[in-house]
């Protein structure tokens, strides 16, 4: 069984060969006669042979299964598909043998599934939609779509300077804390963290957390408040309060560990503060930034360009749905305890795009 999921998943890998100079038909020891064919050129050998076989080499059947047909070319381009180390295993005649016993193996499968109706299945019929979907995306918008060099420098200019706060940052910590309503609790338990040795002492503090902090917004997560700037940030909205006696008392802490040695008062309350992070500030130029923002501003260009392609293609086709019925569907929101693999290995939704591999110069 092991051997058999061994050749499998080869089968599965097999996109391409490494055939190079000489014709795989005879290699494999497939029978057929050898037959001289008229040298042509140099320079028309050069320009028609792949992977060492001519148009016509590739053209003729490697092997047979019933009414299906495995042409040398096709082999070579599923074997020329590997990585190199796989290439190079399978580069003797017994494993090329071996590498097309897996293709016909697979072969029989498909058709003896086909026989048995599962190519009519929702979830067969769902990835061969996602897999035409995907080539399409990729040839439309990856190979003739949006290049890197479209994106020009006057434009990679303006998103540098109307996003100035991305490039240009201040040193910022990230520390912890445990808020009291009264100042006796909190120097108790500076005072247990100060008592036992170091080797425990996250631990230590975050269960004192868990125990004790009195901050509704950082208590499910130990009174970790996260990485800030000792001035207050105008983008902070979101994040935990850091009162300014907590900030000051956090940037005096040198070393990523430190407990500061004083219970801090607020106007929240008593703090206990452990330094858990620290980043330098950060200047990045215009020149230190272009490849960033260049990237970022091509997937912009290259997602504008899918959805006006799909937003064209909305209008032109005659959609009609049912608010009624989509109401009716009851999905429990709470997750099952073990949820089925998808066939797409994630459990988004379908996406109609392709995933984006890097932009084209």
């Amino acid at each position: 069984m092991v051997r058999h999921q061994g050749r499998e998943r080869a089968l599965q890998a097999a996109l391409g060969v490494f055939c190079i100079g000489f014709c795989i038909g005879p290699a494999l020891g497939c029978g057929g006669k050898n037959e001289a064919a008229p040298k042509p050129k140099a320079e028309a050998v050069q320009a028609e042979l792949k992977y060492g076989l001519t148009k016509e080499q590739a053209a003729q059947p490697v092997v047979k299964i019933g009414g299906t047909v495995i042409t040398v070319g096709e082999f070579a381009e599923r074997l020329g598909g590997q990585s190199p180390y796989l290439r190079a295993r399978y580069n003797s005649p017994e494993r090329r043998r071996e590498f097309l016993d897996n293709m016909v193996r697979f072969e029989l499968l498909a058709m003896e599934a086909g026989k048995r109706g599962y190519d009519h299945q929702s979830d067969v019929e769902r990835v061969r939609k996602q897999m035409m979907v995907q080539q399409m995306m990729q040839e439309l918008f990856d190979k003739d779509g949006v290049k890197l060099a479209d994106v020009s420098d006057a434009e990679i200019k303006q998103y540098y300077d109307a996003n100035k706060g991305e490039f240009e940052k201040p040193a910022q910590v990230r520390a912890s804390h445990i808020l009291f309503k009264d100042k006796a609790s909190a120097e108790k338990a500076l005072k247990e963290l100060k008592a036992k040795p170091l080797i425990d002492e996250m631990q230590r503090f975050r269960k004192l957390a868990e125990q004790h902090n009195q901050d509704p917004l950082t208590k499910d997560s130990f009174g970790d408040l996260r990485f800030f700037s000792l001035v207050r940030d105008a983008g902070e909205t979101n994040e935990p309060e850091r009162p300014d006696a907590v900030r000051k008392a956090a940037f005096t802490l040198k070393t990523v560990g430190d407990v500061y040695p004083e219970v801090v008062q607020s106007e929240k309350g008593f703090h206990v503060i452990k330094l858990t992070g620290k980043r330098e500030a950060l200047s990045r130029t215009l020149e230190d930034a272009r490849r960033l923002i260049q990237n970022r501003l091509w997937r912009q260009k290259r997602e504008s360009a899918i959805e006006k392609f799909v937003t064209e293609l909305r209008t032109k086709a005659n959609i009609q749905e049912s608010a009624e019925l989509l109401a009716k569907v009851q999905v429990k929101a709470e997750a099952p305890v073990s949820s089925p693999p998808s066939l797409t290995g994630s459990a988004q939704p379908d996406q109609h795009s392709a995933p984006v591999e890097g932009p084209k110069k």
